[in-house]
């Protein structure tokens, strides 16, 4: 089973573009497709075009939680892909308000295809071995990323605690692989999580981690805190930071490193 980043704030490989987003491609050993999250535009498709890719065959479109960098792509995808069902947590469409009052949520609601859309509730095993995973604990709620993420309820505002956010647990070859979009609720949150329902081993962590604006204390407590966990590989991506990434590297006592668009990683 290979993923490959399609969207994400750096690239490095010839013809293909950045930009601020996230969006991977799982692709199955029988040849089938899951793409999670669209990036902001449509960049994830053209990335997907040079790599070989064919949109319109991807077979399910797994929304992490409805920010525009995450989302941005939705509408494209749904116009170049007649079938696929899109899988989503309930509150993914609501208004969403960040710094300086701007909006940040989903950025085209009226335009979504209601009937595609699969509101998750549940574990839900969308094709073998790969799971949508609804749920993230705040076993550590010190380790969440809330600051200046606001919500519309109602006609005034509440914080934004993203009950929206999911992520993808892939069961393969006695291994499990985890694949957070931005893990507002925290990584290590999201990976306790995990390990709640599967006792395999953990092959790979892959996504954002939201600590860009997170202060050396926080930084240093979410390393200690993955420390404490047996990981293979940790491959941190856009929302990260650098300099927080740098810091995780310097922390962190496992393999980690940095994802960009174009890269591969085989689980």
């Amino acid at each position: 089973m290979k993923l490959k980043i399609l969207t994400e704030n750096t690239v490095f490989q010839a013809k293909m573009k950045a930009e601020l987003g996230f969006s991977l491609l799982i692709e199955t050993d029988e040849r089938q497709n899951i793409l999670f999250d669209t990036g902001q535009t449509d960049l994830y498709a053209y990335n997907a075009e040079i790599a070989g890719v064919d949109i319109s065959a991807i077979q399910a479109l797994v929304i992490s939680h409805g920010h525009y960098d995450h989302t941005g792509g939705l509408a494209h995808f749904l116009a170049h892909n007649n079938h696929a069902p899109v899988y989503a947590k309930e509150g993914f469409d609501v208004v969403r308000y960040g710094t300086g009052n701007r909006c940040i949520g989903l950025p085209c609601p009226n335009a979504l295809d209601a009937s595609r859309i699969r509101r998750v509730t549940d574990i839900t095993e969308i094709l073998p071995g790969i799971f949508i995973m609804p749920e993230v604990k705040l076993f550590d709620p010190h380790e969440t990323h809330f600051t200046n993420m606001e919500i519309q309820k109602g006609e005034g505002r509440a914080e934004d605690q993203f009950e929206d956010e999911q992520y993808i647990c892939i069961r393969h070859e006695g291994k499990i692989t985890i694949v957070s979009g931005c893990a507002h609720r925290g990584i290590v949150n999201t990976i306790r999580s995990a390990k709640e329902h599967f006792s395999e081993p953990i092959r790979l962590v892959i996504g954002g981690f939201h600590t860009l604006h997170e202060s050396p204390n926080k930084i240093s407590h979410i390393a200690k805190l993955m420390n404490q966990l047996e990981i293979e590989e940790i491959v941190a991506c856009h929302c990260t930071g650098i300099e927080q990434y740098a810091q995780l590297k310097q922390e962190y006592k496992g393999k980690i490193s940095y994802g960009h668009v174009g890269m591969n990683f085989f689980v």
